[in-house]
């Protein structure tokens, strides 16, 4: 299927991705820079975390087609976007630029910590 890319600065939101999955392909939220208030600097970090739990739950409500989350392994969240986009059900994370060998860990420690199956898969974009 077709992927949307992820694009940041409210582009890849849940309608587009929402759109995108209903039409087969597969719709990406992007993991970062969503939230106003992380643009304006009060409480980035919880704020960004906050607004992908949201996108993925408007999301969720709008399809059942695939929904992915592309998130920048630069983040100095990384690790926390991952886990949330793991623990709010998204189909795919695409974790950009990298190779981050840790994201195996955190679906594992989501789902023993949960006490549920979580079926996230893992993408990473590998740039040459």
């Amino acid at each position: 299927p077709i992927v949307q890319g992820g694009m940041g600065v409210g582009i890849s939101l849940s309608g587009l991705a929402s759109a995108v999955a209903n039409q087969g392909g597969i719709g990406v939220i992007a993991g970062h820079d969503r939230d106003e208030r992380a643009r304006r600097g009060q409480e980035p970090h919880r704020s960004n975390l906050r607004a992908l739990r949201q996108e993925l739950t408007k999301a969720r409500e709008k399809t059942q087609g695939i929904i992915g989350v592309n998130i920048m392994v630069a983040l100095t969240t990384f690790s926390q976007m991952v886990r949330t986009a793991i623990e709010n059900r998204a189909d795919i994370i695409f974790p950009v630029p990298g190779l981050p060998l840790e994201m195996p860990k955190h679906l594992l420690q989501a789902c023993e910590e949960k006490k549920e199956e979580f079926k996230t898969k893992l993408v990473p974009i590998v740039s040459s």
